[in-house]
């Protein structure tokens, strides 16, 4: 009995769609262990506060408290930050290099006229056009995930340019606007963006969200 015919485009699905959760998870478990390392580290700092400071009077025990909140704001502001940061610009770079790729494979498979590199523009934008003109996705039918990604291109953008300062940006105003409407993002001196871990796990949900409609479209569509 001649073995079945391979369905190639089940398989690509198999392979794009298996990708892209595994990635993902792994940068939630990656922000789990971070993360509660560094609570470990601060409860042990809390710890020895307690200690250092027991039996003292309100002068020793102020003392105390400025060295050791010295440390904290070492670890909560120098270490958790570039931590969060580094893991934003990692996560959007999964997103970007996953749509380039997914619009390559496209066109090797489709035989489209034009490549993703004829297109001008660069970065997530240009494959969203890509893939709207040449492979007829329907981004409205993903609206919402690929909003909250505008605002989050914006984010990182500001993280990787002018390092996480709204005021040294070319666009401060829509920058501050997306801080205040983004749970889990601040400001910090009015001017840099602090990043609770509610949104680095909100932005990784939102992706996962965004790319499952998308493989949804794009495989109905070679099927």
């Amino acid at each position: 009995m001649p073995l079945p015919k391979l369905d190639k485009n089940k398989l690509f699905e198999q392979v794009f769609r298996h990708q892209a959760k595994d990635k993902l998870e792994r940068f939630r478990d990656y922000t789990l262990e971070i993360e509660s390392k560094f609570a470990a580290d601060k409860s042990r700092l809390a710890d020895s506060f307690t200690q250092a400071t027991e039996g003292l009077g309100e002068s020793e025990r102020q003392e105390v408290e400025t060295y050791f909140a010295d440390d904290y704001y070492i670890i909560e502001e120098v270490h958790v930050g570039l931590y969060r940061k580094s893991t934003l610009v990692s996560v959007y770079s999964f997103l970007e290099n996953s749509l380039n790729t997914l619009c390559r494979h496209l066109y090797k498979r489709n035989g489209y006229p034009i490549e993703l590199d004829d297109l001008r523009g660069e970065g997530i934008v240009r494959a969203k056009c890509y893939l709207e003109k040449l492979a007829g996705i329907d981004f409205s039918l993903m609206n919402g995930q690929w909003s909250i990604i505008l605002s989050f291109n914006k984010v990182r953008n500001c993280i990787v340019h002018s390092e996480g300062n709204i005021k040294a940006s070319k666009s401060s105003e829509k920058l501050e606007n997306v801080v205040k409407n983004s749970p889990g993002l601040s400001l910090r001196d009015e001017r840099y963006i602090k990043i609770d871990r509610e949104y680095i796990d909100a932005v990784i949900t939102t992706i996962e969200e965004f790319m499952d409609k998308l493989h949804d479209q794009v495989f109905m569509k070679n099927a």
